[in-house]
């Protein structure tokens, strides 16, 4: 069977960008590389009650610079929280990585129906209460083509509402052209933990 690349970094350099900005010897290149590992997964774990679209890291000096990209009107938009997750963060990387110095910060995403990861994990939550899954791929796909992209592909591999035997199936409106490289696709992939077994979810949104 073909393997089809992700849409994310078959685009880098032209419609994407790294989720890294920094340059390294070969000294010290994997010690960067474990902390940026280290710093999304905390991230991630940390902010796990509220919607991360993506976190993109930047280093000064010895300064890291985190932006986080969340929901707007989220709950993280408390200035004690923040704090407390910045004071969190900078203890965990001086205890892993005798390195402190670290700056949070964060950025509303205020279109949240056109960011593949957020579609994908309003699907994830949706489908681990038990919704049926075409009726929950085809709320996504109305809400998406609403806030403005120009085409969405929803795909769901797993035991689908409890069949006996696994399958796939996907939804497509609009244009998802992957062949092109100037388009900007917006992929996302998750995974939903039914009482069924694991779901796929894979979401291709077409910016434009």
């Amino acid at each position: 069977m073909g393997q089809k690349i992700s849409p994310l970094g078959f685009r880098i350099g032209i419609t994407k960008k790294h989720n890294s900005y920094w340059f390294a010897n070969n000294r010290v290149y994997s010690k960067f590389l474990e902390q940026d590992i280290f710093i999304r997964n905390f991230l991630f774990s940390e902010l796990k009650d509220v919607s991360v679209s993506n976190i993109f890291i930047k280093r000064k000096l010895d300064l890291i610079s985190v932006d986080v990209y969340l929901i707007k009107n989220g709950p993280i938009f408390n200035n004690n929280l923040l704090n407390s997750i910045t004071r969190l963060l900078s203890n965990s990387l001086k205890k892993n990585f005798n390195s402190s110095l670290v700056s949070l910060n964060i950025i509303e995403v205020a279109n949240v129906d056109a960011c593949s990861y957020l579609v994908a994990d309003s699907i994830k939550k949706q489908l681990e209460k038990r919704l049926p899954f075409r009726k929950v791929i085809k709320s996504a796909i109305a809400k998406s083509l609403k806030a403005g992209v120009k085409g969405i592909k929803v795909q769901i591999s797993g035991r689908l509402n409890g069949a006996e035997i696994a399958r796939s199936e996907w939804i497509r409106q609009g244009q998802v052209p992957l062949h092109t490289l100037r388009a900007n696709i917006d992929y996302c992939s998750c995974k939903a933990q039914t009482i069924f077994g694991v779901l796929g979810i894979k979401v291709w949104l077409y910016i434009g």
